[in-house]
């Protein structure tokens, strides 16, 4: 048997939420599916048989598939116990609870400890340079196989999550046009929406040329050729302070009859392509990383909601959780300093602007 000591771990709530959908899937034997407003559909629900959690060495494997309220803990090597399900059951809504409540940045979550010893967990979440968190064997109707799923888990509990972390790779370049070629006069204290609005307030125009990043462009690009002066048609109305939520962006993108006639696409094919990046961002695409067009959560998606259900959007309802990106996700300002961008500056005998792309979840 493995020594097992109790859990010391510090973690914010969407750490500790990871944790928290593990030990509710496990202890439910299903996860629920979801409509675009996150309302659980009570009859469509996937059958769990093993959830698999990467642990700080090797891997740990969760056996429910006997269905007789037992779980079968095994690693790499063998079998290390037989837990009753009804133990760990015991611990879940306390451990809801805490993580709910806490008020710190980062906290002890001391009812995990039990469940974490039992389970012969070592850590409350996978790595932060995966997609997946979760991967979980379902029962498919659909399929004989039983084949292992990636799932990225997301917390409603605390701050929004980010879809989309804001980095150097995800600034967008804009030359500052003007019919005179009069420079635009701008302070350093302005803010990045100020110096925005100036620009268009003194007649110029914000004209796209690039990205800091060629491979985010590269990958852009395999959503739709012109797709990176989307997001660049985006950036300009949010900066502008005319719209935030994505499904408000995309309206005025749409709005803007001679934008759609230059890029040759109606409303629905602007939506089925925001549709789609968001999607692939949530499970695959990263904005430094050369992206082969394949998800890596290659699952879907679960949710941990405010009231400790949990749901999950499985990606043979791509169009539920599509649509539960497109309703329910926004643009958000990152710090302009850490990120480089947001100032007027001169290169190449013109006027530059460089505007920068996160993405969070609504509230």
């Amino acid at each position: 048997m493995t020594n097992k000591t109790k859990t010391t771990l510090t973690g914010n709530k969407g750490e500790w939420s990871e944790f928290y959908a593990f030990i509710k899937i496990l202890t439910d034997g299903k996860v629920f599916t979801a409509d675009k407003n996150l309302k659980i559909l009570e009859e469509h629900f996937h059958i769990v048989l093993k959830i698999i959690r990467q642990e700080a060495i090797g891997k740990k494997e969760y056996d429910i598939s006997r269905n007789d309220g037992k779980v079968i803990v095994s690693d790499e090597n063998a079998e290390i116990s037989i837990i009753d399900l009804e133990k760990i059951k015991g611990s879940v809504a306390n451990v809801f609870e805490q993580i709910k409540n806490s008020k710190g940045t980062t906290f002890e979550v001391a009812s995990a400890a039990s469940p974490m010893h039992d389970l012969h967990c070592t850590q409350m979440r996978a790595s932060s340079g995966k997609k997946a968190d979760l991967t979980i064997v379902l029962h498919d109707k659909k399929s004989p196989e039983f084949p292992e799923l990636g799932f990225s888990i997301k917390s409603m509990l605390g701050s929004p999550a980010t879809l989309l972390n804001a980095s150097g790779a995800t600034n967008f370049l804009y030359r500052i046009a003007t019919e005179d070629n009069k420079p635009v006069q701008s302070s350093d204290d302005m803010s990045v929406r100020d110096a925005t609005k100036l620009t268009y307030g003194v007649g110029a125009q914000l004209e796209f040329i690039g990205m800091d990043s060629d491979v985010f462009r590269r990958n852009l690009r395999k959503i739709d050729s012109i797709f990176p002066e989307i997001v660049a048609q985006m950036l300009r109305h949010y900066y502008m302070g005319e719209a935030t939520t994505i499904n408000d962006l995309a309206n005025k993108i749409a709005d803007d009859s001679v934008f759609m006639e230059r890029i040759d696409f109606t409303k629905e094919m602007l939506i089925m392509n925001i549709k789609r990046f968001l999607s692939s961002i949530a499970l695959g695409m990263m904005p430094s990383k050369d992206w082969d067009g394949y998800t890596e959560a290659h699952g879907g998606y679960i949710i941990v909601k405010e009231d400790g259900d949990v749901v999950c959007y499985h990606l043979y309802n791509r169009d539920k959780f599509e649509d539960y990106l497109f309703h329910n996700t926004k643009l958000d300002t990152p710090s302009t300093t850490r990120h480089g961008f947001g100032k007027i500056y001169k290169e190449n005998d013109e006027q530059r602007m460089k505007l920068n792309l996160q993405i969070r979840f609504l509230k």
